[in-house]
């Protein structure tokens, strides 16, 4: 699925950058990554039992801080998908910011907030302690609505 795969890639690219981050503290980096993709969904393909194809459009910006506490890594995404399937077409939006940030005991702490559709689906925040994988904090509500899109793309 390709919110799943996005947030574990996510993860794990906001673990490198904290990992590399040196103690001098300057201006961020900033670089912005334009999306525009056309994919045979097979998350929705499976989860619809009939052929999906998503066209994912917008932007992720990337910021990384050098330093060795506080904020270290920033991530906002603006991701419109729109699936198709038998004529229909449903819009799914993928919004909001990853926070990598190094408290003082060192402990490294990535924090999603936003709109996420599939897989965790949910809107708030999920803040996981990216040393030991622990979830510090769950949000409360939860947005997947697999079999709603199905539906209407089946219509």
């Amino acid at each position: 699925m390709w919110w799943t795969r996005t947030l574990a890639l996510v993860g794990a690219a906001l673990l490198a950058i904290a990992l590399t981050a040196t103690a001098s503290a300057g201006a961020p980096t900033r670089e912005r990554i334009e999306i525009d993709e056309t994919v045979a969904d097979e998350f929705l393909s499976e989860e619809c039992g009939f052929p999906v194809v998503t066209t994912f459009s917008g932007h992720i910006i990337v910021r990384e801080f050098d330093r060795l506490k506080g904020t270290v890594s920033v991530r906002t995404l603006n991701v419109l998908g729109v699936a198709r399937a038998n004529g229909n077409a449903v819009r799914i939006r993928d919004v909001g910011a990853d926070h990598v940030r190094i408290a003082p005991d060192g402990t490294m702490i990535l924090t999603i907030v936003g709109q996420i559709p599939f897989g965790p689906g949910f809107t708030g925040a999920l803040k996981i302690n990216l040393d030991t994988g622990e979830v510090i904090h769950e949000p409360h509500h939860f947005t997947e609505d697999v079999a709603g899109v199905c539906a209407a793309l089946a219509a």
